[in-house]
């Protein structure tokens, strides 16, 4: 197995080349700087603000975990992660996937991971949108990646454009199946759970709420959504409302889709990753211990922020059953409350139940 050299941006700096093992001779040539923004200035019009709204990508999170993977320099919260995922895949030759997906941000085609049209659709889904995208937009936004200096292997891939297309969605399936699918009940539960947390502040406080805590690079003032990120957007016409894109692999960057003819959407990372792969539970007294026991407290602690039964189970390291026992116990005492979004039910502590646990942590 040989080693080749992979250009990678990584927080808006391009580091040396480094190694990543594939099949095949992969080199990326630097992708277009041409006409790059480093902040793009959003003026939100009523229909924006009418119109946010939320949802998950499996197929973006599927990019972004690819673009995870590959970096030399990953982030440590993500070590657990790729420790699991197969080896085989170094095996496989990823060089189409790679010249689309590792280029710096703002620069990644959209065609690649378009805005979800649905707030919970399947990989398959937008994998069909994927296939179905028009050629005159895939030579556009790879010409916005690369400018004139695409690399040959995808100005050869492009000749043939659905072939071209089938063959980016069967290597993004090859990805997900081995790096994705094993984890995905357990980012679904995160994501869904950041959805129903920035909804409730949608709710409450409105688009400043919203915005205020979302992300360092995003930023909501007089009328101007401001977000700190790359981008070739020019300023000129785009898709009204804005849809909100939880992410776990995005961390901890801030991507943004506005450019004809996709969605405006906010690729942004969710809470809550620095635990995600640690079957580990939040602390509690022992005070809360002695009242109600160990495995009650464990999941009491961990309920101060939504979280379905799945998601609960990894993090206090109960099997489902038991989770869902004590759950059941708790409700039924009147310190939880339930909100169904889609198949999925997530609990959360009520006012008397974050009380309860004050009242111990004081």
């Amino acid at each position: 197995m040989l080693t080749y050299p992979i250009p990678f941006e990584q927080q808006g700096k391009r580091h040396p080349p480094f190694s990543q093992p594939t099949a095949r001779c992969l080199s990326l040539p630097r992708a277009s700087t041409s006409g790059f923004q480093t902040e793009v200035n959003i003026r939100l019009q009523p229909e924006d603000l009418a119109s946010v709204r939320f949802a998950m990508s499996p197929l973006w999170e599927c990019i972004a975990a690819f673009r995870t993977w590959m970096n030399p320099h990953l982030p440590a919260v993500f070590v657990p992660w790729k420790a699991q995922v197969s080896k085989t895949l170094l095996e496989l030759d990823w060089s189409l996937l790679a010249h689309l997906a590792l280029v710096r941000r703002g620069s990644i085609p959209d065609f690649l991971c378009p805005p979800p049209v649905t707030s919970m659709p399947t990989l398959d889904e937008e994998l069909d949108t994927l296939r179905g995208t028009p050629e005159d937009v895939i030579r556009a936004e790879v010409r916005i990646a690369y400018g004139g200096d695409a690399p040959p292997c995808l100005r050869r891939a492009m000749l043939q454009p659905q072939k071209f297309l089938d063959q980016v969605a069967d290597l993004i399936e090859q990805f997900w199946q081995e790096a994705i699918a094993p984890h995905w009940a357990l980012l679904q539960a995160r994501l869904e759970g950041e959805m129903l947390y920035r909804a409730r502040n949608l709710a409450v406080g409105g688009v400043n709420e919203l915005f205020a805590g979302l992300h360092k690079d995003v930023t909501l003032q007089d009328g101007r959504l401001m977000v700190r990120t790359a981008s070739h957007w020019d300023g000129g016409n785009r898709t009204l409302g804005l849809l909100l894109v939880p992410s776990v692999f995005a961390w901890p960057d801030v991507f943004l889709t506005v450019r004809l003819p996709w969605r405006t959407a906010i690729m942004y990372p969710a809470r809550g990753i620095a635990d995600l792969w640690e079957h580990t539970s939040s602390s509690c007294s022992n005070g809360l211990q002695l009242l109600v026991g160990p495995s009650c407290a464990k999941v009491i602690s961990n309920l101060q922020v939504p979280r379905t039964t799945l998601e609960m189970s990894a993090a206090v390291g109960l099997s489902p059953a038991a989770t869902s026992e004590q759950i059941t116990k708790l409700r039924e005492v009147g310190i939880l409350e339930r909100t169904r979004i889609g198949r999925r039910v997530f609990y959360s502590l009520n006012q008397r139940g974050l009380a309860l646990l004050t009242s111990f942590n004081a």
